[in-house]
């Protein structure tokens, strides 16, 4: 090769090989800036996620207006629940599960010490909306229940009269005594939701004076308090065949909540021996029923009241002191009356299957009704 051919060539490789590194020379250029690139994006995203996520902690607190010892709290029962604190101070579910696991180790209490920790759990869940709990919402825990729900054990029927977060009480005819450290079966009765099953132990039980209000005299009981049940038993009733049917009944009303703003009245009021109050049946079913009383009574029926129920649906089917939670109550102007809704409570399994039997028997036959029509 002539020397003016390898000059040419040698200068044609350095041009090449100075093509080859500045390419890739750009290429870690452009790699590094879009390394740098995606790293800070998912800074930026994360600072955003972090400010968003403060902005909205801080507008629950605001609302509610929680301090920052509350929000300290709140950080502790997160992290013993293992779950975001924003999730404990919105959502009910995450709270129920993280606040028990948080107060596990403390031992139940009859009335918590102040500024215990059952009693800032208690002062969270009324700042955070999730007390008084809303009567079409499942029971997560009897920690949710409030005064005046219905509650029964061995057809013996009694109604909250206290709640905390360590324990909560209820109150029984004097008859029903419960031995302290023995643990107990109870029902729950939840009219707009379900039946809840509980296993609780008693704390204590205490004798209650009879005394005399302004709405009436109360009969002497017990009030017994018991442990929590984080995890009660929703028994969901399978759906009852309801049929018209237009039959005499008669209910005796056994006791009735205390009336709204009567601060003298810790409980519901129990009644004494009282007349069987007449009326008619609209619908049956297994889970209940309706009737029409005449207004002409001296104190209507109200709801939440415990009820015993007598009546006839053929010469089959007869029933006796059926117990009874009053869900609906309502006055009629034309004419003069008052429709009540009634949900059977802890209906023995006999009286519900020859319940369902003979509703079942009047569907065939559809009975006709006292007006005429079926």
């Amino acid at each position: 090769m002539r020397p003016i051919d390898q000059f040419l060539h040698s200068v044609q490789d350095s041009f090449a090989e100075n093509r080859a590194t500045n390419w890739a020379r750009v290429g870690l250029y452009v790699l590094a800036l879009v390394v740098i690139s995606v790293a800070m994006s998912a800074w930026i995203r994360r600072r955003r996620h972090r400010r968003a996520l403060a902005e909205q902690i801080q507008a629950v607190l605001s609302r509610a207006e929680l301090s920052n010892d509350d929000f300290a709290d709140l950080t502790r029962i997160a992290a013993a629940g293992e779950v975001p604190v924003l999730e404990v101070m919105t959502r009910l579910a995450p709270f129920e599960h993280a606040t028990a696991t948080w107060l596990a180790d403390e031992a139940p209490a009859i009335r918590p010490a102040p500024n215990s920790r059952f009693e800032r759990v208690r002062r969270l869940r009324r700042a955070l909306g999730f007390s008084p709990l809303s009567a079409h919402l499942w029971l997560l825990s009897t920690r949710e229940l409030a005064a005046g729900d219905s509650v029964s054990t061995n057809g013996v029927h009694g109604n909250v009269v206290e709640v905390s977060e360590a324990s909560f009480a209820f109150e029984w005819p004097v008859t029903a005594a419960f031995a302290e450290g023995a643990t107990v079966n109870i029902t729950i009765e939840r009219p707009d939701d379900a039946r809840y099953l509980a296993r609780v132990q008693v704390l204590q039980s205490e004798e209650m004076p009879a005394v005399v209000t302004a709405s009436g005299a109360r009969v002497p009981g017990r009030r017994v308090f018991l442990s929590h049940d984080e995890k009660p038993e929703r028994q969901q009733d399978r759906e009852f065949i309801r049929v018209r049917v237009s039959a005499p009944i008669k209910i005796q009303v056994i006791d009735a909540p205390a009336p709204s703003g009567d601060a003298r009245v810790a409980a519901p009021t129990r009644m004494g021996p009282v007349t069987l109050l007449s009326g008619t049946m609209g619908d049956v079913s297994a889970g209940g029923l309706s009737l029409t009383l005449p207004a002409l009574l001296a104190r209507p029926v109200v709801r939440g009241s415990h009820v015993l129920c007598w009546f006839m649906l053929d010469e089959h089917a007869t029933f006796e002191a059926l117990a009874a939670v009053v869900v609906d109550a309502r006055a009629v102007a034309i004419p003069r009356s008052q429709n009540l809704r009634l949900a059977f409570t802890a209906l023995p399994e006999t009286d519900r299957d020859r319940l369902a039997a003979a509703v079942a028997r009047h569907q065939r036959t559809a009975p006709v009704s006292a007006s005429g029509r079926s």
